[in-house]
């Protein structure tokens, strides 16, 4: 437990620094969950943790916005400043939380249409190998990844999934070229392993001649639209995404929800007005 002087002294870094130590157990959301934060502490990282409250996260809102970030974003990052306080009041850090009773008020998403399956041809056949395919466990002989879950409200850390037939037999080629070089790792360049792609998704982006933006999570995007619109059973899919609630799939790819209405009501004969 935090002694009372340590309590009323501690500043928001340290608070961000002991939450990150303390509360996240992987790496790779321990490193997003610092990014994010860190936007915030550029602003307040020296304030007094029980002074970062309402009227700094309104501040901090009005900068992110001046600097073009995404509304979805710099909430995300309130947020996580929320939630660290919320953790540094139930271990004793905190007396109280300074953001108490705040309210978000919902920004509305912007939607990123997914890359057609044409452009994603192009782009594969542009991209450079080490990052035209991404797994994390395989099993080639039984036919499917395991993937860690994201906090999409699954109980579970990790997921079956699938991987297509014709897939396959090019996952088999690229691990026997790994065995041959001792990689131990899926997605490497020259051996090592890789951790961000940005910069070859956008290069295999412009060599594709596509010029909107679209971001490698488009292609999490791509796959329940090109399947619930091919008649996909809906639950399949939202397990093979990971979200516990297939609802919260079609609230998402509303897009898509309209097409499947739209089939819906043509999928019955009609009374062939136009013959009479």
């Amino acid at each position: 437990m935090a002694t009372k002087h340590k309590r009323a002294t501690m500043t928001a870094r340290q608070l961000a620094e002991d939450y990150l130590a303390h509360q996240i157990t992987r790496d790779v959301t321990r490193t997003s969950t610092r990014h994010h934060l860190n936007q915030l502490l550029a602003l307040f990282g020296g304030w007094q943790a029980r002074r970062v409250g309402a009227a700094q996260m309104q501040e901090f809102l009005a900068a992110q916005k001046a600097r073009g970030v995404m509304a979805t974003t710099a909430h995300h990052r309130v947020r996580l400043w929320r939630t660290a306080l919320a953790w540094a009041v139930e271990t004793g850090r905190l007396l109280a939380s300074p953001l108490a009773g705040f309210r978000l008020h919902r920004p509305r998403a912007r939607r990123i249409d997914p890359p057609t399956r044409a452009g994603a041809v192009r782009m594969y056949k542009m991209a450079a190998p080490h990052i035209r395919l991404a797994w994390a466990d395989m099993d080639l002989a039984a036919g499917y990844m395991r993937m860690p879950n994201a906090a999409k409200g699954s109980r579970d850390d990790s997921r079956i999934v699938p991987i297509r037939d014709d897939i396959l037999p090019l996952l088999r080629a690229w691990r026997e070229e790994d065995e041959k070089q001792g990689c131990p790792w899926v997605i490497h360049w020259q051996g090592r392993p890789v951790r961000c792609i940005g910069h070859a998704w956008h290069q295999a982006r412009k060599a594709a001649g596509i010029t909107r933006r679209i971001t490698p999570y488009s292609l999490r995007h791509a796959m329940p639209t090109e399947a619930l619109e091919h008649g996909a059973d809906v639950q399949a899919v939202a397990e093979v995404m990971g979200h516990a609630d297939p609802t919260m799939l079609l609230r998402v790819y509303q897009h898509t929800r309209y097409r499947l209405r739209k089939k819906a009501v043509n999928a019955a004969p009609g009374l062939k007005l136009d013959k009479i």
